[in-house]
């Protein structure tokens, strides 16, 4: 039996826009309904989830496509229960 990926997971839709616009590859898991936002841990994973709590600065027009991207998958996995990548 082999091991399995550390994973971070969130549901916040503003986090993980921040780490897949900094070019975190994400999955969708749709969750009993709600929408998990699921990232492979590692300690650049980590340092970003920092950055963003310190109020990292970032260019708006980029982060508010990623945002509604993420709106739009978040839409679309609420209608399937297998997940989504992003």
């Amino acid at each position: 039996m082999g091991m399995r990926e550390a994973r971070f997971t969130t549901l916040d839709v503003y986090l993980a826009a921040y780490l897949k616009m900094r070019g975190f590859p994400l999955s969708l898991d749709n969750r009993g309904g709600k929408v998990v936002f699921a990232f492979t841990s590692s300690p650049s994973l980590n340092e970003l989830i920092s950055e963003f709590n310190s109020n990292a600065l970032v260019q708006v027009a980029d982060f508010t496509t990623a945002v509604k991207a993420l709106r739009g998958q978040m839409l679309q996995a609420r209608n399937f229960t297998h997940p989504v990548s992003g």
